[in-house]
């Protein structure tokens, strides 16, 4: 007996299973991918950004300490200090702004791609079930995730105390150096744990991310039977099919039906059957089948053809050939040039027309 037949999910999942997971905001994603993408970014911007930073600021503060026994304040004179304040650092705070949605959109975008996923916005009442949330809290999964984010609170704890434990032989140096001195080691020794330390949470985080694709991957996997009932939904019922072929069979027809108004002459059984044939030396290698048909549509083909003065030749046998060997939109067999040269030819006779493209 088959695993599947216990309902387990042994099949990949489909194109379509994952297109509708992904609608509904089911994705593979790590959160801690974006916050160390975002520390990373600020260790980035400060490292690029420190020194002009703290020069607007201390020149600032300079500023202020020079005219702070001869300034007056008031209502308004607050309120110009603090938009003078703003101005000289406005520049520098907004590109950390934009700098930082900058990297936590690129993050993003690179995890899950450009995503708008309404039903993940839809509220659920499901969860602001009591009971619920007690049984996510307390399940098996939540106390495997306490102890991976222990783990990694681990990990970070130890880079960061390594580092700034190779630091500490050079802090003795300081002594003596100029506040300037001082503040130039103090920003890249913070610059360096930064990077460490968001290096560190990076790698951790795409193992974690490797782990929530392989998960849901895990999740969209599917039975024998869900494939099978997937397929019968994409492609329909019976009935539907049938009404489907129905319809494309009346459209094909009457697309062929129309070409008999432009034929040369119809070969007919002399009821049962009726096949148009047109022929234009100018662009066409030998003689084409339009239209076909028995029947109904035979009776359609001669009533058309009578309507458009297209002359109708009874040869049963030649009828008969053409409907079971030849398909519309073919060419006549060369075995049956003979033939029909002597039907064109009477027809011709018949007409007082000359050949398409010969006169």
């Amino acid at each position: 007996m088959s695993t599947d037949e216990f309902g387990e999910r042994t099949e990949q999942p489909t194109e379509r299973r994952r297109t509708q997971a992904r609608e509904r905001g089911n994705v593979a994603r790590s959160i801690d991918l974006t916050a160390a993408g975002l520390m990373l970014g600020a260790a980035t911007v400060f490292y690029l950004l420190a020194v002009p930073l703290c020069r607007t600021l201390a020149e600032l503060t300079a500023a202020l300490l020079r005219s702070a026994g001869r300034q007056r304040l008031d209502s308004t004179d607050v309120v110009q200090l603090f938009r003078n304040i703003l101005q000289v650092i406005a520049p520098n705070l907004l590109a950390v702004l934009l700098t930082m949605m900058a990297t936590a959109f690129i993050w993003n975008v690179v995890q899950v791609g450009i995503l708008i996923a309404p039903e993940a916005l839809q509220p659920q009442l499901g969860r602001l079930n009591p009971l619920n949330g007690f049984r996510r809290i307390f399940s098996v999964t939540a106390l495997m995730r306490l102890g991976v984010s222990l783990a990694k609170l681990a990990i970070v704890v130890a880079i960061a105390v390594w580092s700034i434990g190779s630091l500490l032989p050079q802090v003795t140096q300081l002594i003596g150096l100029q506040p300037g001195g001082t503040l130039v080691f103090m920003e890249g020794a913070l610059v360096k744990l930064a990077f460490q330390v968001s290096a560190a949470l990076v790698f951790l985080a795409l193992l974690d991310f490797l782990y929530q694709r392989w998960r849901l991957e895990q999740d969209l996997k599917m039975t024998k039977q869900e494939i099978r009932d997937e397929m019968k939904e994409m492609e329909g019922n019976p009935l539907m099919r049938q009404r489907r072929r129905e319809a494309h069979r009346k459209v094909a027809q009457a697309r062929e039906l129309h070409q008999v108004r432009t034929a040369d002459v119809v070969i007919t059984n002399p009821t049962e059957i009726a096949v148009a044939i047109k022929y234009d030396p100018k662009k066409m290698p030998a003689p084409v089948v339009v239209a076909k048909g028995m029947g109904e549509i035979a009776a359609s083909i001669r009533r058309i053809a009578i309507e458009n003065r297209v002359p109708i030749i009874e040869r049963k046998e030649l009828a008969r050939a053409l409907y079971r060997t030849i398909k519309v939109g073919q060419a006549i067999p060369v075995e049956m040039y003979q033939v029909f040269v002597e039907i064109m030819a009477y027809v011709y006779k018949l007409t007082g027309k000359t050949p398409r493209g010969l006169s």
